[in-house]
């Protein structure tokens, strides 16, 4: 009842028309085109796709980490209704880790090597809550205690190569969380962790979401993940958007054939032994050589020429479902060669 609550008070984040390039010998490359969403307090919008799919560009976008050869070209990011696109360092300074915050891919990289968990958490703590490091210290030691690490203490003084994977990870979240952000990114929190770790990490990301009314954004690829937690759905292929709905919607009516073919893609329990997996034939198109049309063409079951000569636009369909398709934006073209709506 809380979250539902929560859920409809002002997005605490809009991203609109998000174009992001990346310089190339050639000149620059658009890997990120046209991206839209928002995300309001309590809730958990999943970007999900192929690895290339532009969905860790985006976030990386949004947090103002894009590499020196990397740019926002056009659109908007609207953090707390203020757009950050334009911001100095010294201006992300002020905002990263304390109005939004990122749990990274790979907390053994996110982490500095050279420095104890104690001094990585509590110089963050310090530096946006102005806090003596007495009580800093203190606040850090609740904070690991809140994630499920036991012995808090003592972990303030290892280093990070002396944590289990999933020990790295809440510690990440607990620094992700120390200065109670209203945003929160989440990059592939869970890969290479075992199922066991997964689920845990997955709890936690809820209850410290009840806790704090956080809008999460989880990028992931494991549709399995997408079921556990999602409220809203973004589908990314190729850096655009091809479907977007919410978890019910996605699930049980998708209308995109790169959507429907990542449905297809999940293991099932009553899956036959003697059965194959159902795969998504091809690869994601290189950024520096899209073809004209749907970016899915050279994937897609049925494909037809309009499809190869024009980009078909986001379709809206009802309850903010909107899908990438000329089947849903034109089915009587397909109707007529048998193909299925």
């Amino acid at each position: 009842m809380e979250k539902q609550a929560a859920i409809g008070r002002q997005p605490a984040i809009e991203v609109e028309h998000l174009q992001v390039q990346f310089k190339t010998e050639s000149g620059y490359v658009t890997t990120v085109e046209d991206v839209s969403f928002s995300v309001r307090a309590g809730e958990t919008l999943c970007i999900v796709g192929e690895s290339g799919s532009g969905k860790s560009v985006t976030s990386l976008a949004i947090m103002g980490l894009l590499d020196a050869g990397g740019r926002v070209s056009g659109g908007q990011v609207r953090i707390l209704g203020e757009d950050v696109v334009r911001y100095s360092r010294r201006q992300w300074d002020r905002v990263r880790g304390k109005d939004i915050a990122m749990i990274f891919q790979e907390p053994m990289s996110a982490l500095n090597p050279a420095y104890t968990i104690g001094n990585q958490l509590i110089e963050q703590i310090v530096k946006h809550r102005k806090w003596p490091r007495s009580r800093a210290e203190q606040h850090a030691v609740e904070l690991l205690a809140q994630v499920g690490i036991s012995r808090p203490k003592e972990i303030l003084k290892e280093y990070p190569h002396q944590l289990s994977g999933g020990m790295r990870q809440r510690v990440m979240i607990a620094m992700a969380l120390s200065c109670e952000p209203k945003i929160l990114i989440a990059d592939e929190p869970t890969t290479a962790l075992d199922v066991t770790i997964q689920a845990q990490i997955l709890s936690l990301l809820k209850e410290m979401q009840e806790k704090y009314g956080l809008a999460i954004i989880l990028i992931t690829h494991d549709m399995g993940v997408v079921s556990e937690m999602a409220d809203r759905v973004l589908v990314m292929y190729a850096g655009q958007v091809v479907e977007e709905s919410d978890v019910f919607t996605l699930f049980e009516q998708h209308r995109h054939p790169y959507t429907k073919g990542l449905m297809e893609c999940i293991p099932h329990l009553d899956l036959d032994p003697s059965e194959w997996l159902q795969v998504i034939p091809g690869t994601v198109p290189s950024f520096t050589d899209m073809p004209e049309g749907c970016r899915f063409q050279s994937r897609c079951p049925f494909v037809r020429d309009i499809c190869r000569r024009q980009d078909p636009g986001l379709t809206a369909l009802d309850g903010g479902h909107r899908v990438r398709c000329w089947m849903v934006r034109e089915p009587e073209l397909f109707r007529k060669e048998g193909d299925p709506t």
